[in-house]
């Protein structure tokens, strides 16, 4: 390549700078896309963690209603435990009488 005129200086200059500044626009592009599959991985992190609380918080609830129907009839058989003993207090205080 022989530089004769400010011709040619021109020209190389200009096939220098567009050479920069593709490699600095190709530079660019690199680090977004890494920034953008980084956020990716963020949010995917977040969704699984998101649907594991949601999860424990439904297996939670199904317990609590399950427990609720068990509430109900020991309450049930408390309350004839408790007829049974006031049946048999009042037949022991009717013998002693």
């Amino acid at each position: 390549m022989i530089i004769e005129t400010s011709y040619d200086i021109l020209l190389l200059t200009i096939s220098t700078c567009i050479t920069i500044l593709t490699l600095l626009s190709a530079w660019g592009l690199f680090y977004v896309i890494t920034i953008i599959r980084r956020a990716a991985k963020s949010f995917k992190t977040v969704e699984n963690i998101m649907d594991n609380i949601n999860d424990t918080i439904l297996v939670t609830k199904e317990k609590i209603e399950h427990s609720a129907a068990y509430v109900s009839v020991l309450v049930d058989g408390v309350r004839k435990i408790m007829d049974l003993v006031k049946d048999a207090k009042s037949s022991t205080t009717k013998k002693k009488k």
